[in-house]
C-alpha cells in the first residue's frame, strides 16, 4: 500500500519536542580503541560502530554524513526516535558499499533492535537485507530503494515527479531545441535513475535536447565543478545543467562562474542553506528539494510503530518542493523545517 504525504501533512508531523536521543554519556565527546566514537546532541555516531548497543536502540547506517541532505535525515531520525524513548547509533559509510555491510554486521552483531538504512546504493543493500533478515532484525529502507530482499517499509521521495517538475520549469525557461546536460547520482541507485528520466520527461515538453551526462560517485562540490566544466567544454552551445544533488550544484556554479558562462542555467535536487541562498541571488534558477527531514521522522516511526506491533506502511512516498526566485521567500519557513534542519 502507497501512502503519498502531502506538504500539510509533513507539516503536521514535525509539530513534537525537539530533543535528542538518549546517550549513556550525558552527550560527552568520547574516544576509545573501537573506532573514534563522537556523541552528540546525545545520540552516537561512529564510523565503524561504537559500544554495545543496549535494549531499545536503533541503528541508522547512512551513506555519507559528508554530504549535507544524509545530516538532514539523520536529524528527523534521531529527534523521532528520541521522542519515543529510543537511542540511535549512526554508522557512516563513507560512500563505501562494504563498509556500509560491515556496518549493519556491526549492528547486528550488537543486537539493535531494528536498523534504518539509507543505502549506498541499491544493489549493494541487498546484502544488507540478507544479513538483517537472517538473525531477525526489522530494517527500514530511508530513500534510494533496493534492487531486492525483504524489509518493513520504504520511505522515499517521488524522484521522478520531483525530477519532472524541475525539467518543466527549464523547459519553460529556454527555447525549443535547447541544449541540456545533466550531473546524475550513480545510475546503480533507483532514485538516480528516476531523476534522470523525469527531467528527461519535463524538458520534452518544449523539446529541450538532454546531449549528456555525467554520474557521480561521492556526490560532491568538486565532482560537480568537475564535470560541469566537461560539459560546457563539449557542449559550447549548452543552455542549462541539472545536477541531482546540493552540493554538485553549487560546484557546477563555481564552474559556471570560472568559465564567465552566466548564460547556462542551473538547476538542482536537494537543497542546502547555500542553495537558498544562490536561488534568492540568481546563480541557481531552482531546485527540487526533498522533505529530508521528514524522510527521517518517517522512518523513525515506521520502526517504532513495527516494534509496538501496529501496522506499517510498506511504502511512504513523500512529495518534493519546487523552490524558484519567484517562490522562495513564500517557501523559506517551510523549507527550513522540512528540509534543512539538522540540530
Amino acid at each position: 500500500m502507497k501512502k503519498v504525504l502531502g506538504l500539510l501533512l509533513c507539516a503536521t508531523m514535525l509539530l513534537g519536542l525537539m530533543a535528542g536521543c538518549t546517550s549513556s554519556n550525558g552527550g560527552n565527546t568520547t574516544n576509545n580503541t573501537s573506532g573514534n566514537n563522537t556523541t552528540t546532541n546525545n545520540s552516537t555516531t561512529t564510523d565503524d560502530g561504537g559500544d554495545t548497543a543496549s535494549a531499545g536502540t536503533v541503528a541508522y547506517l547512512t551513506p555519507s554524513l559528508d554530504v549535507p541532505f544524509w545530516r538532514y535525515v539523520r536529524h528527523g531520525i534521531e529527534d523521532e526516535l528520541s521522542k519515543n524513548g529510543l537511542e540511535c547509533v549512526t554508522y557512516d559509510s563513507k560512500d563505501d558499499a562494504n563498509t556500509q555491510l560491515s556496518n549493519a554486521q556491526d549492528a547486528i552483531t550488537k543486537q539493535v533492535d531494528a536498523i534504518i538504512i539509507s543505502p549506498t546504493d541499491s544493489a549493494s543493500c541487498v546484502s544488507v537485507l540478507s544479513a538483517a533478515e537472517q538473525a531477525g532484525v526489522p530494517v527500514v529502507i530511508c530513500d534510494i530503494g533496493t534492487d531486492s530482499g525483504e524489509y518493513v517499509s520504504f520511505i522515499s521521495t517521488d524522484n521522478e515527479a520531483g525530477a519532472k517538475a524541475i525539467g518543466e520549469y527549464v523547459a519553460s525557461l529556454l527555447e525549443p531545441g535547447t541544449q541540456v546536460a545533466q550531473i546524475t547520482l550513480n545510475q546503480a541507485r533507483i532514485n538516480g535513475v528516476l531523476r534522470k528520466e523525469g527531467f528527461d520527461a519535463g524538458i520534452a515538453t518544449n523539446n529541450l535536447e538532454d546531449v549528456d551526462f555525467r554520474q557521480m560517485e561521492k556526490v560532491n562540490r568538486s565532482e560537480g565543478e568537475t564535470y560541469a566544466q566537461d560539459l560546457i567544454t563539449a557542449y559550447p552551445e549548452l543552455g542549462a545543467i541539472f545536477c541531482h544533488s546540493e552540493d554538485p550544484t553549487m560546484g557546477a556554479v563555481s564552474a559556471l562562474e570560472a568559465a564567465g558562462r552566466t548564460d547556462v542555467l542551473v538547476v538542482g535536487f536537494d537543497c542546502s542553506p547555500e542553495v537558498v541562498e544562490a536561488i534568492q541571488d540568481g546563480r541557481v534558477a531552482g531546485t527540487s528539494a526533498q522533505q529530508s527531514v521528514v524522510m527521517g521522522r518517517s522512518a523513525a516511526q515506521a520502526v517504532v510503530d513495527y516494534l509496538a506491533g501496529n501496522e506499517v506502511e510498506k511504502e511512504i512516498v513523500l512529495d518534493t518542493l519546487l523552490v524558484t526566485k519567484d517562490n522562495i521567500d513564500e517557501l523559506y519557513d517551510t523549507l527550513i523545517e522540512v528540509a534543512l534542519t539538522e540540530e
